[in-house]
């Protein structure tokens, strides 16, 4: 009966914490972050202990290229820890930091733990990564933090440790072997068959939902990118050109998937949804481009003067809007045009005169804020006669 009560209070500690954390809202059994981090960080150095080492110590100028290498870890592993605690604030009450550990482990590798602990093997430096695939791998450790993934697998090893040792001996006086059990022999092979079964259906129970954790975690990794700046259909690029080195490890395996997730989320279509125009309350003229998704970064966008009109060009964009042309009744905002090719859509604003413009991302939306400058059209149009075009130099003149 006590390992029984044990078994409750354990599994009753850990239902408690199921939570629907997963950054794609799927239901999660988390072990409390206690024992999470105690088990999680055992799991991780028992990990480590299967790895060959490197050569140890090293020389000349392969001291230098392993201080470079340290030093681009932690460079980039910091500003990923600021904007992982910008987007996801609610960190702090899991870790109070990210720590990023060099192993003197010579195949590339990367482990972590609860805690913050992120641990990039020495073989991922013979692999000589770019700036971006090196931030990715970092990331994406830091993915299966954020997203609890240690806290869920080490919930379902415990249930599966206590499962065993309440269900096997409960089977095993079931069977009428209550005289046998009491031997040393009975209780050695009921101890090996209790820690089998628990090992067994753990790894059997973890890898049912690896596929997911590691969807999960490369869309963190992604996300943290992108907060600070990289582009994510440059990144996935270089991702797809450095995972060619992959071996029949599964850790090599493992990075080949993440790179060909990246490419899929990258190569995934925004669409324009809406467009609408207004004056705010300055008294501009606001459009209002609504998408499908969230913007990365702002669209490219150049003016002409003959004839006066903005153009944008969105990539990876489709025309949802169910036409191409539509016409506005704000006074000098006269229509737009929307032409969609292969992997472009370009929106043109045709306006009445030229007007400069200001454009800010809020969310969803692109917003274009078309300035009023009558004011200093009406000095040039009062020096008219005195200031003209060169036809051969296209600069104003004095006459």
């Amino acid at each position: 009966m006590t390992v029984i009560r044990i078994f409750v209070v354990i599994a009753s500690a850990a239902l408690a914490a199921c939570s629907s954390s997963a950054p794609t809202g799927r239901l999660q059994l988390t072990a409390p972050t206690p024992l999470s981090a105690v088990y999680s960080e055992v799991n991780m150095q028992l990990s480590l202990v299967t790895e060959a080492n490197t050569h140890t110590p090293c020389f000349g100028h392969e001291c230098e290229l392993n201080r470079e290498f340290e030093h681009r870890v932690l460079r980039v592993g910091t500003r990923l820890a600021q904007a992982a605690f910008a987007i996801h604030p609610e960190l702090h009450e899991h870790i109070d930091k990210f720590e990023f550990i060099i192993a003197e482990k010579s195949s590339p590798g990367s482990l972590s733990n609860s805690a913050g602990s992120v641990v990039i093997f020495r073989g991922v430096q013979q692999l000589q990564l770019g700036e971006e695939a090196l931030a990715f791998l970092i990331a994406r450790e830091m993915g299966h933090i954020i997203a609890h993934h240690h806290e869920e697998n080490s919930a379902t090893s415990m249930l599966f440790s206590v499962l065993a040792a309440v269900f096997i001996p409960v089977t095993n006086l079931l069977s009428g072997s209550a005289a046998v059990a009491q031997t040393a022999s009975a209780s050695a092979m009921s101890t090996a068959a209790t820690s089998a079964a628990s090992f067994i259906g753990s790894k059997i129970t973890i890898a049912s939902y690896k596929a997911d954790q590691s969807r999960e975690a490369d869309g963190i990794a992604l996300d943290l990118l992108v907060k600070l700046g990289w582009n994510k259909y440059i990144l996935a690029n270089s991702l797809v050109s450095q995972t060619k080195f992959v071996n029949d490890d599964n850790w090599s395996k493992d990075f080949l998937g993440s790179a060909q997730t990246i490419a899929s989320l990258a190569a995934t279509f925004n669409s324009i949804t809406g467009l609408k125009a207004n004056r705010d309350d300055n008294g501009n003229i606001l459009v209002t481009v609504e998408m499908s998704m969230h913007l990365d970064n702002l669209p490219a966008r150049f003016t002409t003067d003959e004839p006066p009109r903005i153009v944008f060009d969105f990539d990876n964009t489709t025309n949802n809007l169910g036409k191409s042309v539509q016409s506005f009744a704000e006074m000098n905002l006269l229509s737009s045009n929307i032409v969609q090719t292969a992997q472009r859509t370009r929106l043109v604003l045709n306006l009445e005169r030229t007007r400069s413009f200001d454009t800010r991302i809020d969310g969803k939306r692109l917003l274009i804020s078309l300035q009023d400058n009558v004011a200093g059209m009406a000095i040039l149009s009062d020096a008219s006669n005195i200031i003209k075009t060169d036809p051969v130099l296209k600069q104003p003149v004095l006459q």
